[in-house]
């Protein structure tokens, strides 16, 4: 038989992160495959799992964590699932390498480099370092266009309670897939808010999300929440295109939250204290996102936003820094007596999540919860979620 054997690296390739999670994922029909794949990883140390089908390979993809350092997979094996292996796989924290391997001629996806020509040369395909991420165009002009042509996605972070682990929502995020290669999305967010292109940005995400919510709402009963940055916010007609976007997706206002974030300076606080209002009434909860004690915010806490957002750095800073525990245990203590919960972003360990209990923090969401996922990998991230032992 003839076999074709490539390798596909991830946006910022399997680089550290992939390191701390060196797990070899198989997922192939082929007993040959299968055992070529074990033997070239026992080679090389790495540990290697067979699974057996798409829906558990996507699962693995989607758990909590890193993810597997790399997944040898025949496409074929992956079934219907294989669409959304592939869309998790360009997310830019996934740091999984794809092997693909199959009987030639295979249908290889466009960002395919050729490694070898037979499964017997996986050891090359496993040991070859990441490459160098290509540049794609990021320009306004660019973001126009690709506003225009469909090429901004949505892909989803679980936030889930830390008093009983439940899932409650995800934050919604835009990612925007280039011809040529994506562009990060710390690059393009702050392009559409400088270019003015912020609210056609805002509608397409919403419109995805709500989309995407309410089609998984039986199974999962997730919220969503949007990014919105204060002028978007303050708009006249937000509650119009939000609605119009609910309307057609099938969602309905508490079940969507919307996220303030830190870009602009508030400058009238008695207007956005009448916005805040008004969308609480009309059945929306705001929150404030990533906010640090002494970033000159403090201000903002009084108003009637529905919680905070605690900001990765300084969730990070927890384990270590009395002072960041005290801060916190504050700001707990003060949005708890305005009727505030608290979120926790950039969960990434079981420190940090016991550190965050003890503090009176409600909510948690970060890599020791989930990276963030195409829609079609969140039941597969919850029932990894389900079956893991702790955050």
């Amino acid at each position: 038989m003839s076999w074709q054997l490539y390798r596909i690296d991830t946006v910022h390739g399997s680089g550290a992160a992939a390191a701390q999670s060196r797990q070899v994922i198989v997922l192939a029909r082929d007993p040959e495959v299968i055992a070529a794949a074990h033997a070239a990883s026992a080679r090389l140390g790495l540990p290697a799992r067979t699974v057996l089908s798409g829906t558990e390979a996507l699962a693995r993809l989607a758990g909590p964590g890193t993810g597997p350092g790399h997944l040898v997979c025949d496409p074929a094996a992956a079934g219907a699932a294989w669409p959304g292996m592939l869309a998790t796989l360009t997310e830019p924290a996934t740091r999984t390498a794809l092997i693909l391997v199959g009987p030639a001629p295979m249908p290889v996806p466009r960002l395919a480099a050729l490694v070898a020509h037979e499964p017997g040369q996986l050891v090359q395909a496993l040991a070859a370092p990441p490459p160098q991420p290509a540049a794609a165009d990021g320009s306004a002009s660019a973001l126009r266009e690709g506003l225009a042509r469909g090429e901004i996605s949505v892909h989803y972070q679980p936030v889930v309670r830390l008093a009983d682990r439940r899932p409650v929502m995800v934050e919604a995020l835009a990612r925007w897939h280039r011809a040529e290669a994506p562009v990060p999305p710390d690059s393009f967010v702050p392009l559409a808010e400088r270019e003015g292109l912020a609210r056609s940005l805002s509608i397409i995400v919403a419109g995805h999300a709500v989309s995407d919510m309410a089609r998984l709402w039986p199974r999962l009963r997730l919220g969503v929440s949007l990014n919105l940055p204060l002028e978007l916010m303050l708009e006249g007609d937000l509650q119009s295109w939000l609605g119009r976007a609910l309307w057609h997706g099938g969602l309905a206002p508490r079940q969507v939250a919307l996220e303030l974030t830190e870009t602009t300076p508030v400058r009238d606080l008695a207007r956005l204290h009448r916005r805040l209002l008004r969308l609480r009434r009309a059945g929306y909860r705001v929150l404030l996102d990533d906010v640090i004690p002494g970033d000159g915010r403090e201000r903002l806490h009084r108003l009637p936003f529905a919680g905070l957002k605690l900001d990765r750095s300084l969730v990070q800073r927890l384990p270590t820094e009395a002072q960041s525990r005290q801060e916190v245990r504050r700001l707990a203590r003060r949005a708890a007596q305005r009727g505030q919960a608290v979120v926790a972003e950039g969960v990434s360990d079981q420190r940090i999540w016991r550190e965050l209990r003890a503090l009176g923090v409600h909510f948690a969401q970060g890599f020791a919860v989930g990276r963030p996922l195409p829609a079609t990998a969140l039941s597969g991230w919850s029932a990894r979620w389900r079956c893991s032992r702790g955050a």
